[in-house]
């Protein structure tokens, strides 16, 4: 058989190719298996050290991650910013100026970075998931034996990896912005907020409306009281209705039923906590401007011990109230949260841009803090959404100019966002009786 020159060259390109193969398969393994660090770790010798000019993202997280390692393991952990003279033993939140903080690789969405280096443990994220890089160390790579801390199977590389959320949930953060539609969101990014944070959580999706009232004919848009039943107990009522069906009859809403389960329960408002909403998820009666029934019947819950955390008109400290009822909330058993923002929909009622403007952010606040929060408790899923659109807000082509349409709700879909355990549950567009649905996951369990 005679060998030609193209076959030898041919015979070339196939060895080489061979060789190439088990050179990259090596290569690939080695770089597989990550090299970790497992090892008893005194972390009570550590300090949290956050950037001079770090993003609330990164303050928010630092807080609840110190807080957290209060609950846990009752330490108190000290935190300061890099403007201070670097320590042998400091856990790096955010994007510090310390040597051990820089790193070759970026996360990408919903990724972060968390690896030991110099004995500094350093954690960073895309967006809000430094807190889910926080969750991971808290949650997978420290056990207590003995009484004492071990560091386990800590990665020792700053390979991105992306956040993961469990399926199942004891707990839930349920957030309202009262008459946020998407163009409220869209407005205030335009004006001065940088992104509305929960455009980062892991779902997205739209809300269906309208009440019983409007399928009837009979009103041409929900209320508050008739949207936030809906979402309290899976079940359309009419407009005004708070807690009872069309018929009047009394409906179990998922506070009631939290409750029931053993998990603790709180509301908070920037409204008086006899408004529609709150009292969607505290009261059962057919006339939601009957004030003083209402607080009549709040006043019952609280005798008997049927709430944990109450606090209505707010203002602007929601998110304060947020991150205390968070840490007195949270407990083995579970916990359900409604918190809501109210004045997104008086200011729309009122076609006042730049209150309006105000709350959105206002409201962005507090969910910065309450995705940190969920991103460090792997049973908890934060909800985010809206009970109605009000204003009827366009703007023009370019979104360089908003405008109210109308001084009332409208029938528009509002968003929803979920993040942390179960978020993949809500997807789509769906209607705002699923809320119940999938906040009772989190209850019935223990029923």
């Amino acid at each position: 058989m005679r060998v030609t020159r193209a076959t030898c060259n041919n015979m070339k390109k196939k060895i080489f190719l061979v060789v190439l193969t088990i050179i990259l398969a090596i290569l690939c393994l080695f770089s597989c298996n990550e090299v970790t660090r497992s090892e008893e770790i005194s972390l009570e010798e550590y300090r949290v050290v956050i950037p001079e000019n770090a993003d609330t993202i990164t303050k928010y997280c630092a807080d609840n991650f110190i807080l957290t390692i209060k609950e846990k393991y009752k330490l108190d952990l000290p935190l300061t910013t890099d403007a201070d003279t670097p320590l042998q033993k400091e856990i790096l939140i955010g994007k510090t100026n310390r040597e051990e903080s820089q790193t070759s690789k970026t996360p990408r969405e919903k990724q972060y970075q968390l690896f030991i280096r110099n004995d500094k443990i350093v954690i960073q994220g895309n967006s809000i998931f430094v807190g889910g890089g926080c969750g991971a160390f808290l949650n997978d790579h420290l056990e207590i034996k003995e009484e004492k801390i071990y560091l386990k199977n800590m990665p020792t590389t700053d390979t991105p990896r992306s956040f993961y959320y469990k399926n199942d949930y004891k707990s839930v953060i349920f957030m309202i912005g009262d008459g946020m539609g998407q163009n409220h969101i869209n407005m205030a990014e335009w004006d001065s907020l940088d992104r509305f944070i929960a455009k980062d959580f892991t779902s997205i999706g739209t809300v269906i409306t309208q009440s019983q009232s409007v399928i009837d004919g009979e009103a041409e848009f929900t209320d508050s009281a008739a949207s936030a039943t809906a979402m309290a107990t899976g079940t359309k009522t009419l407009n005004g209705y708070l807690g009872v069906d069309k018929d009047k009859n009394t409906l179990v809403n998922i506070r009631e039923l939290a409750h029931l389960s053993g998990a603790k329960t709180g509301i908070i408002t920037t409204d008086v906590i006899t408004g529609a909403t709150p009292c969607a998820y505290l009261c059962h009666h057919d006339a939601r401007k009957d004030s003083d029934l209402l607080q009549a019947q709040i006043d019952i819950l609280v005798s008997q011990g049927e709430i944990d955390y109450l606090q209505g008109e707010v203002g602007n400290d929601l998110t304060n109230h947020t991150r205390e009822a968070l840490y007195q909330l949270n407990n083995e058993n579970g916990f359900f949260l409604m918190i809501e923002e109210a004045y997104i929909d008086k200011a729309s009622n009122d076609r006042n841009l730049r209150r309006t403007i105000n709350c959105v952010i206002r409201f962005n606040d507090a969910i910065t803090y309450a995705s940190q929060f969920a991103l460090m408790h792997p049973e908890v899923a934060l909800v985010v959404t809206a009970d109605h659109e009000t204003g009827g807000i366009i703007s023009n082509e370019s979104q360089t100019y908003y405008t109210f349409t109308t001084k009332d709700h409208t029938n528009v879909d509002v968003p929803f966002f979920v993040v942390g355990a179960g978020a993949n549950r809500l997807k789509g567009r769906i209607d705002n009786t699923a809320f119940f649905e999938f906040c009772k996951s989190a209850y019935e369990k223990n029923q």
